[in-house]
């Protein structure tokens, strides 16, 4: 269990299209792992990466530091405007936001498809692009997930 992250029914409705956006092709499993990854970046409210992160929008619409780009292509590309989540795709966002966590990404702070658009998954890469202090964890379908390295976000790795 994580801590229950305060939220608006708007909130719950990003964080399920966002899920759907994602990992709509990785069933159940895949879009909570992904809705993990978010509401975990909330909770561990480290620097130089997550600080300050007070709301599940502020982890949606976040952007890599110093780039003006989001940090989830669904933001960039406009297609997590164009999702619409049932009351189950909602039920789980509901769940991560009152502090279920998936357990296999429970400690995840990233995660990436490094082969957005194709039938398959190139292989996952040591680190997280663009983030040097991160080690690879685990592949799930079409994505991979990433933890902060040894010393990093003491906050969240306790």
């Amino acid at each position: 269990m994580g801590r229950r992250i305060k939220h608006t029914t708007r909130d719950v409705e990003s964080l399920a299209r966002l899920m759907l956006a994602e990992a709509i092709g990785e069933g159940a499993l895949g879009m909570s792992m992904v809705g993990t990854v978010v509401a975990n970046r909330v909770e561990a409210d480290c620097a130089p990466d997550f600080e300050n992160l007070r709301n599940i929008r502020h982890a949606i619409y976040q952007e890599i530091p110093g780039t003006g780009i989001p940090h989830f292509e669904p933001v960039l590309n406009g297609t997590l405007y164009t999702q619409r989540p049932d009351e189950a795709d909602l039920q789980r966002a509901r769940d991560l936001l009152q502090g279920y966590r998936e357990p296999r990404s429970r400690m995840s702070l990233w995660f990436f498809n490094p082969s957005p658009g194709q039938s398959y998954r190139d292989p996952c890469t040591p680190t997280m692009p663009r983030s040097p202090m991160t080690q690879f964890e685990f592949a799930h379908k079409n994505h991979c997930y990433y933890v902060g390295v040894p010393g990093y976000c003491p906050e969240f790795y306790r």
